[in-house]
């Protein structure tokens, strides 16, 4: 599943910036250790070197033993390896009844003609608490650093993002077909975006100027179509009322006299979706949807010839909407004449009607090549089929006018189209 680019960019940044900052966290967690052992270190040389000047200056005044601090012997009571070295211990202290940690270090001199050997201590207890507060303020500073850059993140990339969110929005409701000028921020203060609207506009621009010249060609054509199309129908009437005509010029002429009848009902149909485009059906009234109904339905049972059909109707009466009434009537008229010539012998046809929507369903075979393009121009339910294919072509520009939703379902050799409405 896609996701935004904002949304990508914040998962990346919660992967591996926690990944960085535990790196760092350790690095410093091992830093801060080899510092804190460093500095006891220096502290017990520099009680050593303390402790060895008093003894030089005085050594009646010097103790041999403070618990904690030093161990003064004469001798040599420490294997000579371990001098030098600093050592880990614990010392017991009797009033708080606790063993506790330290640090050793023991050096050996002689003082006067006399060996000594000298250990000093440095409690490890406080440095270890130091190590772990400061450990616990990393780990809480962490935690606030990872949450105030992913919000910072998240709301810089909003702003960033957000002409570009705007120019999609504008593209998205762009629509060629309504002759209407794209108009996108020249300067968004930011110089992809800028190049991107720049590129988009020229580009929706040369695509609506070869939508509008495919049009204008279109209805020239469909016009000049007319005048040779209604000369050619006069000639085949003329042959065909001849005295001289036989039997197989006859059959000829029907069949280029219903070619040129589908060829100029395929004229008629472009020209109207071509006026359809370009927006010249403005004119609107309430036209009562229920008695239009009632009539198609009651002209197609008489004049229908294809043989036995059950049909069907559940219209409820005054069913008004406000829309031109040549363009309601080429819907349903459309929609009706599809129900029965893409019928099957003893099917049926379902016509209901109610203030929410128009319900249209007929028996007929399955449509070839899937029915994600049945609304496409010159589409065909069959090929076979001697109809234009631009039946249902008009009816959805229609439905896209009125923004009413359309929806077509096939299930066991049914078809249903739905049309959605309010009423007037």
């Amino acid at each position: 599943m896609s996701k935004t680019l904002q949304q990508k960019n914040t998962r990346y940044f919660l992967i591996w910036l926690p990944v960085v900052l535990l790196a760092a966290t350790a690095l410093f967690y091992v830093l801060m250790s080899a510092h804190a052992h460093h500095m006891e270190k220096e502290q017990l040389e520099l009680k050593q070197e303390n402790i060895w000047n008093t003894l030089l200056a005085n050594r009646e005044a010097l103790a041999s033993h403070i618990t904690g601090e030093y161990d003064l012997l004469p001798g040599t009571a420490v294997p000579a390896g371990l001098l030098r070295t600093q050592r880990d211990t614990t010392i017991y202290y009797p009033a708080s009844k606790e063993w506790m940690a330290f640090k050793l270090l023991t050096e050996q001199r002689k003082v006067r003609g006399q060996t000594y050997q000298l250990t000093t201590y440095v409690s490890s207890k406080e440095i270890t608490h130091l190590i772990i507060k400061v450990f616990i303020a990393e780990v809480f500073v962490f935690i606030l650093l990872l949450a105030a850059i992913v919000i910072i993140n998240r709301k810089s990339s909003g702003l960033l993002w957000r002409p570009f969110y705007t120019s999609m929005k504008k593209i998205n409701d762009y629509d060629i077909t309504q002759n209407h000028s794209l108009s996108l921020t020249e300067q968004t203060g930011i110089r992809e975006f800028d190049q991107l609207n720049q590129v988009i506009t020229q580009l929706i621009g040369n695509v609506s100027l070869a939508y509008g010249n495919q049009k204008q060609f279109v209805e020239n054509a469909a016009h000049e179509l007319q005048t040779p199309l209604a000369i050619i129908r006069s000639k085949l009437e003329l042959l065909i009322n001849s005295p001289q005509l036989t039997e197989e010029t006859a059959n000829l002429l029907a069949d280029i006299t219903e070619a040129n009848d589908r060829l100029s009902q395929m004229n008629r149909n472009l020209l109207l979706l071509t006026k359809i485009d370009n927006h010249q059906f403005p004119e609107q009234s309430s036209v009562n949807l229920s008695h239009t109904l009632e009539k198609l339905v009651a002209y197609y049972k008489d004049y229908y010839d294809g043989g036995p059909l059950d049909i069907q109707s559940s219209i409820q009466p005054h069913i008004s909407l406000r829309v031109n009434v040549s363009l309601i009537e080429i819907l349903l008229n459309n929609l009706i004449n599809n129900a029965f010539i893409h019928n099957i012998p003893n099917g049926y046809i379902r016509v209901s009607l109610d203030s929410h929507a128009l319900t249209i369903e007929n028996t007929g075979h399955p449509i070839e090549g899937g029915t994600e393009r049945l609304f496409e121009r010159f589409k065909k339910g069959r090929e076979q089929s001697t109809t234009t294919g631009l039946g249902l072509s008009l009816v959805q520009r229609i439905c896209l006018i009125y923004h009413f939703p359309l929806q077509y379902t096939y299930l066991q050799n049914i078809h249903r189209i739905t049309i959605s409405f309010g009423p007037a």
